[in-house]
């Protein structure tokens, strides 16, 4: 792993690179140049892609809430399609909304649609952190069932590195691998970061054209700074090939499977 590493949707932030190039193919200079999956610190994961995930899912079950109440109020679920949910409230339960027997079912439904407007806001801008974080804790359900997926490797995509020191705090950080995301960088570069490399050094070797490493401050240095071990390097590399392991062709009839054990008496 090496610092200064660059990341699509993390442009202010502190990112590091884990090099997925073969070891043996690096020590033989087989490579003209190395790939890399960013790592980003758990903390701003949880505001970006993190966040995407969870808005995703709170929207899907706020509308879910609401096709619901529509269909118990003999609606059709087709005018989620066609109209806005205020212009759907405003026709057909704001002149009921002071009903007793409905007042609170409108109150909620109310409650909802806010909650969708406001989670399909932050997925369209995620910069005021503050708000997000506010609207993260309302969806405290599905931030947890995010970060225990991450925690158990089964978040498709994203790969959580326990315990790693962070260069700016030196303490020890939690960190996603962003396996989705495959940069690539010249071994002449590839080179220059392993012996260490200033934001000054890069600057006078004009180096404009080349996206990583990428410097935030002048006191930045892009360098080695630490190495994934056996199994983990390993059980990241499976994790990685299964983003691509399933091809799209048709599934197999498991009733037409069966008839291959008949000859034996196991099949039905």
């Amino acid at each position: 792993m090496f610092s200064c590493a660059y990341a699509e949707n993390y442009q202010d932030e502190s990112v590091y690179g884990l090099i997925i190039t073969a070891r043996c193919d690096a020590a033989q200079a087989k490579v003209s140049a190395f790939t890399y999956v960013p790592v980003i610190p758990l903390s701003s994961w949880i505001y970006v892609d993190g966040a995407s995930t969870v808005l995703d899912r709170a929207e899907a079950d706020y509308m879910n809430i609401i096709s619901d109440r529509l269909e118990k109020d003999g609606l059709s679920e087709s005018l989620l399609s066609t109209h806005s949910l205020t212009a759907i409230y405003d026709a057909h339960y704001e002149k009921i909304e002071n009903e007793k027997a409905r007042k609170s079912q409108c109150e909620k439904l109310r409650n909802v649609i806010a909650q969708v407007a406001e989670t399909r806001a932050l997925q369209t801008d995620k910069t005021n952190r503050e708000r997000l974080r506010a609207h993260l804790t309302v969806c405290k359900s599905h931030v947890d069932s995010v970060v225990k997926e991450l925690a158990g490797h089964r978040l498709s995509g994203y790969y959580l590195l326990r315990g790693l020191e962070a260069l700016d705090s030196g303490e020890a950080q939690d960190f996603v691998a962003l396996l989705r995301e495959v940069h690539h960088i010249p071994s002449s570069v590839a080179k220059s970061i392993t012996n260490g490399i200033s934001k000054d050094q890069w600057d006078v070797a004009q180096n404009k054209n080349v996206v990583c490493p990428k410097f935030l401050g002048t006191g930045d240095y892009a360098l080695p700074v630490a190495k994934l071990t056996s199994p983990w390097i390993e059980h990241l590399m499976q994790n990685f090939a299964l983003l691509f392991s399933r091809i799209g062709v048709r599934d197999n009839d498991v009733a037409d499977v069966r008839k291959s054990l008949r000859t034996i008496g196991i099949g039905a």
